[in-house]
């Protein structure tokens, strides 16, 4: 499972986007906008499980403006408010200084970068130094990414 896939998996904890359906044998990816070639992005999939990707796909189902709600949701919750925060502040300003542990996630996602480290911690390890502070800034993926979700 892919980075992608996993994260799919955490926002949800293991259920149905749609429905809240906890098994892991009838869930599946559903791209939210189909296209050839499939955009295999984060916040292009949602994990539904059989039925409620099948209604959808017959028309019966939750709409795509039912789905993007849902997705919305998710990845203010995945990003946590401190994330949201921090690309905000981002694309205001063109950089964030923060504490790498309240950004790293959006470093995954390819939505920020480190540009400098600011300040470290020296451990009982002498040769060891943890970063403390650091300026990100946002990716271009990242700037896409905010501007598609409306994270202003």
């Amino acid at each position: 499972m892919n980075n992608v896939d996993s994260l799919l998996w955490a926002e949800t904890d293991g259920a149905c986007a749609h429905c809240g359906l906890k098994d892991q044998r009838v869930l599946s990816v559903h791209h939210i906008h189909p296209q050839e070639p499939k955009d295999e992005s984060y916040d292009n999939k949602l994990l539904l499980c059989h039925n409620c990707h099948h209604l959808h796909h017959q028309g019966k189902g939750a709409s795509k403006e039912d789905l993007l709600a849902i997705k919305e949701r998710l990845i203010r919750k995945t990003l946590t408010q401190h994330g949201v925060n921090a690309i905000k502040t981002s694309r205001r300003s063109g950089f964030v200084v923060a504490a790498p542990y309240l950004v790293n996630h959006l470093m995954e996602l390819g939505l920020l970068h480190q540009k400098e480290v600011i300040s470290t911690v020296r451990t009982d390890d002498p040769q060891a130094e943890v970063v403390a502070e650091a300026i990100y800034e946002l990716t271009l993926a990242g700037a896409k990414f905010a501007e598609k979700w409306k994270l202003d």
